[in-house]
């Protein structure tokens, strides 16, 4: 699976925003919804390395009949000051075509690289560089 820094993004933005806690269906069964099935698995993946990367802490608990359940999701002290750097839509637009202007796609580019190419972009609406 690859990570996708769109879905990062959306993670702490929502989590920032008060959601605390997902639902989520691992496919275990033969009846499972397939398509509800790939999304909560990138999901979790993207909840899983964002934790490794100390962007959030949670809980989780997964039951017999396939579900998982996530929840006391919080931003990290990390992880509020990645979305401080990439929470306004004009920022992220900006990382995102300078990196496409380099012929890059952001999913594609380090974690440090992006939040460093969005630090860069802040700076230059702020007009510090």
């Amino acid at each position: 699976m690859r990570r996708d820094m769109e879905l990062v993004r959306k993670i702490l933005i929502d989590t920032a925003d008060g959601v605390d806690s997902y639902n989520l269906q691992l496919g275990r069964f033969a009846d499972a919804d397939v398509e509800k099935v790939r999304k909560d698995e990138m999901l979790i993946y993207h909840i899983n390395i964002m934790s490794q990367k100390k962007l959030i802490n949670f809980k989780h608990l997964e039951d017999l009949d396939g579900d998982c359940r996530i929840y006391k999701v919080e931003l990290s002290w990390d992880g509020q000051d990645y979305l401080s750097t990439v929470e306004d839509d004009t920022i992220w637009n900006k990382t995102k075509d300078v990196a496409k202007a380099r012929g890059l796609e952001i999913a594609k580019i380090s974690f440090d690289v992006v939040k460093n190419l969005a630090v860069q972009q802040s700076k230059q609406l702020l007009g510090i560089e």
